[in-house]
């Protein structure tokens, strides 16, 4: 999975930036579903695109560029995004483009949903690396999954790993001289305490 740039909407002199997003993954799936939304894309379905532009960016200029860009060039210039509009979405859902595709994951007998999975990101953003909802929503999958395994990289040069340990079995017999040993060190230990 990579890291995903933005991407810029642009018509004479105005411009507006759409961010990949947790967010506009959470928004575009709720209102379309995503096999309609890239279905959309490239029907060039004015309603799903201008979605994913509003979805994907706070800029209320959005919906005048998109509009203008169609009145000056043509309702076929909603094609010419599809290639961006494309990426955006598949970077907001954590899909890499250039990556096999994925079998179905199934968890506990049941089939993994689209929801389940931006459910399961938000709870690794707010949960485990302990972001706050909205930076959560305004990262990518790839941010997310990127920045939680650098937690566990850290996490496990600072503590060690279960590799890195020795596998402590409690039937293994223990040698008489430590248990002198620690006999000791609790006797040691409980004169101070009297």
């Amino acid at each position: 999975m990579r890291l995903a740039p933005d991407i810029v909407i642009a018509h004479g002199g105005n411009a507006v930036r759409l961010r990949p997003s947790l967010r506009a993954a959470a928004l575009i799936q709720t209102k379309h579903g995503l096999a309609k939304v890239v279905r959309g894309i490239n029907e060039g379905d004015f309603n799903i695109v201008l979605d994913i532009v509003t979805a994907a960016t706070d800029d209320p200029a959005a919906y005048r560029i998109l509009v203008n860009r169609i009145e000056d060039r043509g309702y076929y210039c909603l094609f010419e995004l599809a290639d961006d509009l494309t990426r955006l979405v598949a970077a907001s859902f954590g899909i890499d483009a250039d990556a096999e595709p994925a079998k179905p994951r199934k968890q506990a007998g049941k089939e993994f949903t689209i929801e389940e999975s931006l459910e399961q990101l938000f709870e690794i953003g707010t949960g485990w690396l302990g972001w706050s909802p909205g930076d959560t929503w305004a990262a990518t999958p790839a941010e997310i999954i990127v920045a939680q395994r650098g937690l566990i990289a850290k996490l496990k040069a600072i503590h060690g790993s279960a590799e890195d340990k020795p596998a402590y079995d409690p039937r293994e017999p223990v040698a008489p001289s430590e248990i002198a040993q620690g006999i000791a060190t609790l006797r040691a230990l409980s004169v101070g305490v009297q």
